[in-house]
């Protein structure tokens, strides 16, 4: 991890601030491409992506998927899954998250033939291509810690959830 991203094992504010209150969603949509493309059409609008966004991101979790699996980290916690797509489709930094009600499917990153559920979602906006890897690192690193897990899936509210994520270390 570089130290441009890190400080003291806590989130420093360029991370913190990808989070934004009103991209944090907690959804009843029960597939994969209801969920992209309701996220899509919600980027769209607010102008942080480009015409093409959801079909690109549909397209590259075909053939790269991005499902994670938490199992190895501990037993009780969900799986997560981090969509992103080439930066071309994306005019600002971000990154969404979505609590579902339900565990969707989708494909393992490590392990692509192997199917496993997921409960939250982390779509990564970035219209730089020199951040991309600390952006994913950065919440790969979150998604491994259990207490933040656990912290996570205790929270009910979109504020909660925002005030958490915005502050976790």
């Amino acid at each position: 991890m570089g130290d441009a991203c890190r400080k003291g094992g806590e989130w420093v504010e360029s991370v913190k601030s990808l989070f934004r209150e009103e991209l944090i969603f907690m959804t009843d949509l029960q597939t994969q491409e209801e969920v992209f493309a309701y996220i899509g059409d919600t980027l769209l609008q607010k102008g942080l992506v480009k015409k093409g966004f959801t079909e690109s991101i549909l397209e590259r979790e075909k053939n790269y998927p991005t499902g994670l699996d938490l199992n190895p980290v501990a037993d009780d916690m969900p799986n997560v899954a981090i969509p992103h797509t080439e930066t071309e489709y994306c005019n600002d930094k971000a990154v969404v998250f979505v609590k579902l009600d339900r565990n969707i499917p989708f494909r393992n990153m490590i392990e692509p033939d192997r199917e496993l559920t997921v409960k939250y979602l982390f779509f990564i906006v970035n219209h730089e291509k020199n951040s991309q890897t600390n952006i994913l690192s950065e919440l790969i690193e979150f998604m491994t810690n259990r207490e933040h897990m656990k912290k996570l899936e205790s929270l009910k509210g979109k504020k909660e959830i925002y005030d958490f994520l915005t502050s976790a270390q």
